[in-house]
C-alpha cells in the first residue's frame, strides 16, 4: 500500500513558552550556514531538537524539517519523507519525485538525487534542510543516498543533521575542506548561567548559587537530567538537602530521577505513561485503545503542561510523542512492572491501526507483540493490494518475519511469496517455498487457483531453463485449471494468477509462436487494465510492442508503447490517490529502440534517459541490459568510441553476474554482449587507423571464442535468437567467409519467413545480400536487397541498413542508380559521411513536399519535420497545452516535451511564441 505521510513529521517541535535563550549557541549555528553540513551529535536529552527549532525562528532562509523515526529506516520511506519535507517550502523542489517514490522496488536513487541537486542549483536564495533524529537510520542505502546528496549540494543549500551518534558519512573529508560545522554535547550542555536561568527562572525553584552549581556539576549540564531534577524538586520542602544528595554518573543519576519523577505521579497517570510508551506517536484515541481506559481529551495537553517530557507534533496539539530518553525509561519500567501485558498492548495498538487503515503499522505492532498469527492474518488481508502494485520492499519485510510453518495456513501469502521469489529470480528460495504453497491448497477456499498457480510457476521456472515446449504446455494447463467464462473465479488471486500465467505464456511464445504471443499479450493487457494491475499493464504493453516489433510492425509497436506511457503519465490513479505505476523504464527503452531503428536518434536518446531515470529506481537487470545495448548503438552513431567501450564493459559485467541457474537470462545477456561486440568491431573496421583495426580483430576473436563455446552449427540453426545463430551469421559476414554465411543465412531466412519474424527476415536478407556481393553474385545480392527494401519502406526501417556500413552503402548506391526512390534517398542520406546530420526515412519522404510550399525553408535553413512534429505544431497553434496535446495525440507528456525541444532546435527558436511565429513565416502552419 502507498505510504501515508504524517504531516507532523515535517515541522519542528513546538517550543515551550519560557525557553532558555542561548544566543552564543545560536550564533554558532548561524556561522555554519555557509558549510555544506551542520552536524549536531550528542547523547539523548541534550536539547538538539529544541535548539534547532529556536534557531529556525531567527532564520530568514526557508527551512525544511524532517523528524525521523524507526519506521523511516528503508530507502523508499526515507526519500518519500525527504521530498515531502522539501515540498513544504513551495519552491518546486523534487517536483514529480513523490510519484516516482510511490512506485515499488526502489534500489538506486542516483537519478532522483541528481534531479534534487539540479532543483537546488536553480534556487535564487539559501535554504536549510534539517534531518532530526538521524540515529534511527541504519540502512546503508540511505547513508549512500545522503552521501551523494552531500557531494552534490550547491552552496545555497545547508544540510543539518541532528543525531545521537555520528553518521557513517565522509565527515573527515568535509572537515579538511572546511565544509563541516560540528556541534557536540559540550556545546549543548547548559553552563552555570543557563542552568541558573532554567532552574530559578523558568522553573521558579529559588535554589542557592551553591545548589545550582552542584546540580550543574553533577549533571554536567545535561538538559534532560536538569529537567528531571526540577520535577523532583518542585514540591520538596528541603530542596538544598535534596540537591546535596545527588552523586554518581549520568546513568545512575537519571535512573534515580526517573524513579523520583514517576513515584511522585498518581498511580493512574504513571500507568498511563508506561503503557502508552510502546507507541512512537499517539493521539487521545490511540491512547484510549491501547490502555483500555477512557482518556480525557485534555489529558495529553495536561501532561505536556506538567513538563513530563511530552512533545507536541502538530500545531493543533493532537499528536504527541515522548522525549526519546523518557520514552526509553518508561518502556524499561513497563517491562519491569508489567512484562506480561506488553504483548497485549501491542495487539491493541495493532487493532487500532488496522481499524483506521494503517495496515503497515498494524503489522509492525503485531510482530512486536510476538503474535505471528496476527501479523500473518493482517499481511494476508493486504497482500493482494501489494501484489497489484508489486511492492517488493513490503513483501520482503513481511515474508522474512512470518515463520514458514505458519505460511501454509495463509494460501494468499504463500501464493504471492512464491510469485515474488520467481519474478525476482530467487529460484533456490522458490524451491523451498513451493511445497508450502502446494500444502496451502488444503486451507484455500479456491484450491483450484492454488493448483493453477503451482503449475504456472513451475512452467515459468522451466521456461528460464530454456524448456520452451514444456513451459508452454504447463502454462496452458494452468490457464485451463483457472477455467473460463462463468466457471472462472472472480477473486483477486484468480485474476492475478491468470494475468501472471498469461504473461508467462506470451513471453514463451515470443520464442516459438510470434503471432500467438501478440494475441496473448493483447488479451493480457486488456485483463490488466480491467483489473488495475500496474505490473500486468507494463508487461502486457512491453510484450505486445515487442511482438509487433518482431512482426515488422514498427508503427503499431510505437503506438502501443505511446498508449502505455500515456496511461501511466497522464495521471491514472487508484482509489487511494496514488499513481498506478510499474517500471516504465521498460516502455521507454522499447520506444527508444524503435526510434533508433527509424534513425530518430534524438528521440532515442531522450527515451533512453527516461528509461534510466525509471529503471535506476528499480534496478531491473533485464531493462539495464536493453539500456546498455541501445546506449552502445547511440554512442557508435555519435562516434563516441570510448563511451561505447564502457557500455560494452558494463554489459559484460551484467552478463557475468547472472547465475548459471538461469540460462534464459544468461544467454540473453551473452547474445546482447556479442551483438554489441560485432557492432563495435564493424565501426572500428571502417577506420584507417591501425590501432582501430587491432581492436576490431580482438573483438572478433572474442566473439569467435564464444561461438566455439556454444558449438553452433551452420546447418541446423535454432529458431530462437537465444541460440546465437544470428551472431554467427554476422560474424561470418564480418570475417568475409561468405560461403558458410550464405549456407546459414538461407536457413535463417526460411525459418524467419515461415514464422513471420519480419524484423529478423529483413536483417538476414541484408546480411545475405552482403555475402552474395562478396562472391560477385551481384544480381542475387540486388534481389535480396530489394526484398529487404520492400519490407522496410512502409515501416521506416533505417539503422538496420546504415549500421552495416560501407558495403551496404555501396549496394544501396548501385540500387539507387537504377531504381531511385525517396526511401533509398533517405537511407543513403542517413550514412554519416553524407552530412553532419542523420535524417530519418520519414523526414526524407516528406522533404520534397515541404520544399514545394511557399516560403518553406531551404535545406540549409532548417531540417525537415516529421509528421508527429507537424501535428504538435498544429495543436500548439490551436492553443492547446502540453497535456492536451498528449491527450489528443495519445502520446505521453514526456514525448510532447521532447517534440517541443526538437521543434525549437529545428526552428532555431527558444520558446513557444517564437516557434509559432517562425512556423507561420515558413508556411508550416
Amino acid at each position: 500500500m502507498a505510504p501515508v505521510l504524517l504531516g507532523n513529521k515535517l515541522h519542528p517541535p513546538v517550543l515551550a513558552d519560557h525557553i532558555i535563550a542561548r544566543p552564543q549557541l545560536l550564533a554558532l549555528l548561524e556561522r555554519g550556514v555557509d558549510a555544506k553540513l551542520i552536524l549536531i551529535s550528542s547523547p539523548a536529552g541534550t536539547g538538539k531538537s529544541t535548539v534547532l527549532a529556536d534557531w529556525l525562528k531567527q532564520q530568514n532562509s526557508p527551512a525544511a524539517w524532517l523528524s525521523l523515526d524507526r519506521g523511516d529506516d528503508t530507502l523508499g520511506q526515507f526519500l518519500l519523507y525527504l521530498v515531502g519535507a522539501l515540498q513544504t517550502l513551495g519552491l518546486g523542489l523534487g517536483e514529480g519525485l513523490s510519484e516516482l517514490l510511490r512506485q515499488p522496488n526502489i534500489t538506486n536513487v542516483e537519478p532522483l538525487l541528481i534531479q534534487l541537486s539540479n532543483d537546488f542549483a536553480r534556487l535564487e536564495g539559501r535554504i536549510v534542510l534539517i534531518l532530526d533524529d538521524y540515529h534511527f537510520l541504519s540502512d546503508p542505502k540511505i547513508h549512500r543516498a545522503v552521501e551523494f546528496l552531500l557531494d552534490h549540494l550547491p552552496p545555497q543549500v545547508c544540510l543539518v543533521i541532528a543525531t545521537r551518534t555520528d553518521p557513517p558519512l565522509s565527515l573527515s573529508r568535509l572537515r579538511v575542506r572546511n565544509q563541516l560545522l560540528e556541534v557536540r554535547g559540550t556545546d549543548l550542555r547548559f553552563d552555570l548561567a543557563e542552568a541558573t536561568r532554567f532552574l530559578n527562572g523558568s522553573q521558579g525553584l529559588g535554589l542557592s548559587t551553591t545548589a545550582v552549581s552542584h546540580l550543574e556539576t553533577q549533571t554536567e549540564g545535561w538538559i534532560a537530567a536538569l529537567q528531571l531534577a526540577a520535577l523532583s524538586l518542585t514540591e520538596r520542602p528541603d530542596k538544598e538537602a535534596f540537591v546535596r544528595a545527588f552523586v554518581g554518573s549520568h546513568r545512575f543519576l537519571v535512573d534515580y530521577l526517573v524513579d523520583e519523577v514517576l513515584s511522585r505521579q498518581p498511580a493512574a497517570l504513571k500507568t498511563f505513561l508506561q503503557r502508552t510508551a510502546i507507541l512512537e506517536r499517539f493521539d487521545t484515541s490511540l491512547c484510549e485503545a491501547v490502555t483500555g481506559q477512557p482518556t480525557d481529551p485534555g489529558l495529553l495537553s495536561q501532561i505536556e503542561a506538567a513538563n513530563l517530557f511530552l512533545i507536541p507534533l502538530d500545531d493543533e496539539r493532537r499528536w504527541y510523542r515522548f522525549h526519546h530518553l523518557f520514552g526509553e525509561f518508561l518502556r524499561h519500567r513497563l517491562l519491569a512492572d508489567e512484562p506480561d501485558l506488553v504483548p497485549e498492548l501491542h495487539r491493541r495498538a495493532s487493532a487500532w491501526f488496522e481499524q483506521v487503515g494503517w495496515t503497515d503499522d498494524a503489522i509492525r505492532h503485531a510482530f512486536l507483540a510476538g503474535d505471528d498469527h496476527l501479523a500473518a492474518r493482517l499481511a494476508d488481508d493486504t497482500v493482494a493490494q501489494l501484489a497489484v502494485h508489486w511492492s517488493s520492499e513490503q513483501f520482503t519485510r513481511y515474508f522474512q518475519r512470518i515463520p514458514a510453518a505458519l505460511m501454509s495456513f495463509y494460501p494468499r501469502l504463500c501464493l504471492y511469496h512464491c510469485w515474488f521469489l520467481v519474478t525476482t529470480n530467487q529460484l533456490g528460495a522458490f524451491k523451498t517455498a513451493l511445497p508450502i504453497l502446494q500444502n496451502s491448497g488444503a486451507h484455500s477456499p479456491e484450491p483450484q487457483t492454488i493448483d493453477a498457480a503451482v503449475v504456472g510457476l513451475q512452467a515459468y521456472v522451466r521456461f528460464h531453463q530454456l524448456d520452451f515446449a514444456s513451459a508452454a504446455h504447463g502454462s496452458q494447463q494452468a490457464l485451463d485449471l483457472l477455467g473460463s467464462g462463468e466457471q472462472a473465479s472472480s477473486s483477486v488471486e484468480a485474476h492475478l494468477v491468470r494475468i501472471g500465467v498469461t504473461n508467462s505464456l506470451a513471453f514463451i511464445c515470443l520464442y516459438i509462436d510470434l503471432r500467438r504471443a501478440a494475441a496473448l499479450y493483447a488479451v493480457n493487457l486488456a485483463l490488466s487494465r480491467q483489473f488495475g494491475s500496474s505490473i500486468g499493464i507494463v508487461n502486457g504493453t512491453v510484450g505486445l510492442a515487442r511482438a509487433n516489433h518482431q512482426l515488422g510492425q514498427l508503427h503499431e509497436a510505437e503506438q502501443v508503447l505511446e498508449q502505455g506511457l500515456f496511461h501511466f503519465e497522464s495521471g491514472s490513479v487508484d482509489q487511494a490517490g496514488t499513481h498506478r505505476t510499474g517500471n516504465v523504464g521498460e516502455l521507454h527503452v522499447s520506444l527508444g529502440r524503435l526510434h533508433y531503428e527509424k534513425n530518430q536518434l534524438g528521440e532515442a536518446e531522450a527515451s533512453l534517459q527516461w528509461a534510466r531515470v525509471s529503471n535506476e529506481l528499480y534496478g531491473s537487470a533485464a531493462v539495464l541490459g536493453d539500456e546498455l545495448e541501445l546506449s552502445l548503438r547511440l554512442f557508435l552513431a555519435d562516434g563516441d568510441l570510448e563511451s561505447a567501450h564502457t557500455a560494452l564493459h558494463r554489459l559484460d559485467r551484467l552478463s557475468a553476474g547472472v547465475h548459471r541457474d538461469d540460462p534464459l537470462m544468461k544467454q540473453t545477456f551473452e547474445v546482447m554482449a556479442m551483438r554489441s561486440r560485432l557492432a563495435l568491431a564493424a565501426h572500428l573496421s571502417q577506420s584507417n587507423d591501425s590501432q582501430a583495426s587491432v581492436q576490431a580483430n580482438r573483438l572478433l576473436a572474442e566473439v569467435a571464442d564464444w561461438l566455439r563455446s556454444r558449438r553452433l552449427d551452420v546447418t541446423s540453426p535454432s529458431q530462437s535468437s537465444l541460440g546465437g545463430h544470428d551472431v554467427l551469421a554476422r560474424w561470418l559476414v564480418a570475417r568475409n567467409e561468405p560461403t558458410e554465411a550464405m549456407q546459414l543465412l538461407e536457413r535463417l531466412i526460411d525459418a524467419a519467413q515461415t514464422e513471420n519474424r519480419i524484423d529478423d527476415l529483413l536483417r538476414f536478407l541484408l546480411l545475405h545480400a552482403l555475402a552474395l556481393q562478396s562472391t560477385d553474385r551481384e544480381e542475387e545480392a540486388a534481389q535480396a536487397l530489394l526484398r529487404a527494401l520492400d519490407l522496410g519502406e512502409s515501416e521506416g526501417y533505417c539503422r538496420s541498413f546504415v549500421d552495416l556500413g560501407d558495403r551496404m552503402q555501396a549496394l544501396l548506391t548501385r540500387c539507387a542508380r537504377t531504381r531511385p526512390t525517396p526511401y533509398l534517398a533517405a537511407l543513403l542520406g542517413a550514412f554519416p559521411e553524407n552530412g553532419h546530420r542523420s535524417l530519418s526515412s520519414e523526414e526524407f519522404q516528406k522533404e520534397p513536399n515541404f520544399r514545394q510550399r511557399a516560403g518553406a525553408p531551404s535545406a540549409e535553413e532548417s531540417e525537415a519535420f516529421n509528421a508527429r512534429e507537424l501535428g504538435v505544431l498544429r495543436l500548439l497553434e490551436m492553443g492547446n497545452t502540453h497535456k492536451q496535446i498528449a491527450r489528443e495525440l495519445q502520446i505521453s507528456p514526456h514525448t510532447v516535451r521532447w517534440y517541443m525541444k526538437s521543434l525549437y532546435l529545428k526552428l532555431q527558436v527558444n520558446n513557444r511564441t517564437e516557434a509559432l511565429n517562425r512556423a507561420r513565416d515558413i508556411g508550416l502552419v
